[in-house]
């Protein structure tokens, strides 16, 4: 066996274990202890081979402990003070929660960091220099867990501006900076030349990068199994090498001199996410061996994609793009051959016959090979699961290369020469064809699935295959397990809509970070309170909608908007993509224009998917299944906290009461305005604000259970004050942050 991957699967496997398993202080003593076993003379067949192994493990270990003491643990120590620091922006900043946030680096400190600010940060660009006071907090630990998705991607400390961030010059314009500039004009000009939802797909098919990507395409593309054609990966190095291969008449030498600058350039552009890193490595090396008298290998290319990625940066090893990537590509070298073996039955065909056979299944034995390492990983970490994929492939992947060439050439050539931009229609014609087709697979009953129950029985399939492959008499087992899953699938879908649709309610503070959304279904009927969230990580909209997936809930019958903020209804455009809406209940301004552009984006997704729209201005009254649901007008002006709606659903003798983000003066005005029952369940307001759930509220209403939908966040919700109010009315106090989705469930 190949002793670079003897030695980089162990070096990963051991930074792994420390970062999942492993407490700090043990990691010296186990790579101690590794390496003392690695002397020890235990009768082992390939006693060298074992060495390498325990060296790498060892090595792995000791290389995160020491990368660790000198990036995260100094960055660390800042969290929680505050300092005046002058920043230097390495990236383009974007629109965040509220205001902006950027990539930094600070003198001082290793590796990058996240500022966050107002949007004035937007007119800056790549080298500008920040000064002003700032707060430090952890980049490592989110709502007091930690997680990986800032280290991982080389950014150790995260800071909030305080007051106003005088700005300077600096490095901007400098050649450090060069990719970034690249990549906004091929950004710009991709948005100029093509329409939507075109122009979104273009750029993520050509950069990787998906933030121009609208709500539906992100979701069809996702469901139809696609999402990969949009990570910057071996196929799009291999489109890159070609298109350079054929502009120098295929001259070995000449390609490959070329090939390693612009290989460099396309990764510094697409920002060395570790996909772009393994292909552009992989895909050198494939370059590199003929000229050196060597066969390409495709296992010691990844190896060494893989060992490059984890010393720049160990912690890329928790990264799920990393993981998602070379599972693709270990399931293709390890997988992919024998499925292909399988599936191509011999037979005369004719020329064109076997040519059109061999594409059929190749794509479709690719498509399995993939499948089969990558579906655990989505099903654990997402939640997710998509069966379309084989058959996505072969209805897009043929034209990818040359969709590919044509939107890059295409999109170069127009810049230097306006006038070429019509040719720019067949570019826009075959991006319109692959959103097409994704929109339809993803229509397609059963071939998405989520939550739980996902992960349950990927297991049992997996299970049934092993036991396949361990069998005699294979092909008639294959068979059968391929039945028996089928039909666990019928029942993991159809299961929980019998469930609960026996309760008389069912109510669901979805846990979608620092923000707000509550499930209530009854009878057949479904109706969402906000759906909102300031945490990206927390797409809103998504969480909402797998949730009631998991559910076995198809549609809403109207979605209550308590108030115009980003935490209560930034994810509306990602939901409606999924689900079908019947109508929207929302709050008219009375005295806040505030957030006068956050209603008119509502109301424009609502005409966009033909949503119906009533203002409530009295208070309204509704049935919702076995349940009834009454939705209060705003009772104060003010800001757009105060001039929200007020949710209350009735079961029998059970009460749930919503207030948004209420503070205590419109609490006062609310119980003094309408006579409130006796409440089971309150939602508190405000995430947890001091300035809300009141004590004239808790007195009024006398709620038995609270449940506070928070995230993390830099507000200190939920704070002391009013945990401490809800407790000392004797609640039971559940939250989203600590519980996830908290479930409440009406017999």
């Amino acid at each position: 066996m190949r002793k670079l991957m003897l030695f980089t699967l162990p070096f990963g496997a051991g930074i792994l274990a420390c970062l999942y398993l492993l407490p700090e202080g043990w990691w010296a003593w186990t790579a101690a202890g590794i390496l003392l076993a690695a002397l020890a003379p235990f009768p082992i067949r390939n006693r060298k081979a074992a060495r390498i192994m325990a060296v790498g493990a060892a090595a792995g270990i000791l290389w995160l402990a020491g990368y660790n003491a000198l990036f995260l643990t100094p960055a660390e120590r800042l969290a929680g003070q505050k300092a005046s620091v002058t920043l230097e922006l390495v990236d383009y900043p974007e629109e965040s929660g509220y205001g902006a946030r950027c990539v930094v680096r600070l003198p001082g400190l290793r590796g990058q960091g996240l500022l966050y600010g107002d949007t004035g940060l937007l007119e800056l660009e790549p080298g500008n220099l920040v000064t002003g006071e700032v707060s430090f907090y952890s980049a490592a630990v989110f709502g007091g867990e930690e997680r990986f998705l800032n280290t991982s991607r080389g950014r150790f400390f995260r800071v909030y501006g305080k007051g106003d961030l005088e700005a300077s010059p600096g490095w901007a314009g400098s050649i450090r900076y060069l990719p970034q500039r690249l990549a906004r004009v091929l950004r710009e000009n991709v948005q100029a030349l093509y329409s939507e939802p075109e122009q979104g797909f273009l750029l993520a098919l050509l950069t990787g990068e998906r933030d121009g990507l609208d709500e539906q395409s992100l979701h069809d593309l996702t469901e139809a199994g696609l999402m990969h054609v949009t990570a910057v990966s071996g196929l799009h190095c291999g489109f890159l090498i070609a298109l350079l291969g054929a502009l120098v008449f295929r001259r070995q030498r000449l390609t490959v001199l070329a090939a390693y600058p612009v290989l460099l350039l396309y990764m510094a552009m697409a920002g060395c996410t570790p996909s772009v890193v393994r292909a552009c490595v992989m895909v050198g090396l494939s370059l590199l061996a003929p000229l050196l008298g060597r066969e390409g290998d495709a296992p010691t290319s990844l190896s060494a994609a893989l060992l490059l990625i984890l010393l720049v940066n160990p912690f890329a090893a928790a990264s799920v793009s990393l993981q998602l990537s070379f599972a693709a590509v270990a399931g293709l070298l390890l997988l992919g051959p024998r499925l292909y073996g399988a599936l191509d039955a011999p037979g005369k065909l004719g020329r064109w016959g076997r040519r059109i056979w061999r594409f059929l299944v190749g794509t479709a034995a690719a498509s399995l090979s993939v499948m089969v390492l990558t579906a655990p990983l989505g099903a654990v970490y997402f939640g997710t699961l998509s069966l379309a994929a084989p058959l996505a492939n072969l209805l897009v992947l043929w034209m990818l290369p040359a969709l590919f060439a044509l939107a890059l050439v295409g999109t170069i050539a127009c810049a230097l020469i306006p006038a070429l931009s019509p040719l720019v229609w067949v570019t826009e014609q075959m991006a319109r064809y692959v959103l097409w087709a994704a929109g339809l697979l993803a229509k397609i009953p059963g071939v998405h699935f989520s939550g739980p129950l996902a992960v349950m029985w990927l297991l049992l399939v997996y299970t049934m295959l092993g036991i396949c492959a361990l069998s005699k008499d294979r092909r008639r087992k294959y068979v059968l397990a391929a039945l028996l899953s089928a039909l666990c699938l019928a029942a993991v879908r159809a299961l929980p809509a019998r469930v609960m649709d026996g309760e008389r309610l069912v109510a669901a503070a979805v846990d979608v970070g620092q923000g707000a959304a509550a499930l209530l279904h009854s009878g057949g009927n479904t109706v969402l309170v906000d759906c909102g969230s300031l945490n990206s990580a927390s797409a809103a909209g998504a969480s909402v909608a797998n949730t009631m997936e998991a559910c076995g809930w198809r549609k809403l019958d109207q979605v209550v908007l308590t108030h115009y903020h980003e935490d209560h209804a930034g994810g509306l455009a990602a939901l409606l993509a999924r689900v079908e809406v019947e109508e929207f209940l929302l709050p008219q301004l009375l005295g806040s224009e505030d957030q006068a552009g956050l209603q008119r984006e509502v109301l424009a997704l609502a005409e966009r998917c033909g949503v119906r729209v009533r203002y409530v201005e009295e208070p309204l009254q509704a049935a919702l299944g076995q349940a009834e649901l009454t939705v209060f007008p705003p009772v104060a002006e003010g800001a757009a906290n105060e001039e929200g709606l007020t949710v209350l659903c009735t079961a029998g003798d059970f009460d749930l009461l919503i207030t948004g983000d209420m503070n205590a003066s419109a609490e006062r005005s609310l119980v003094e305005a309408y006579p409130l029952p006796d409440i089971e369940v309150l939602l508190a307001g405000h995430h947890g604000s001091k300035y809300s759930t009141s004590e004239e509220l808790l007195t009024a209403a006398a709620p038995e259970v609270g449940v506070i939908s928070v995230g993390e966040n830099r507000f200190g919700h939920p704070t002391q004050e009013a945990m401490g109010r809800m407790a000392a009315a004797g609640m039971d106090l559940y939250r989203t942050d600590l519980q996830g989705t908290v479930i409440i469930r009406v017999h």
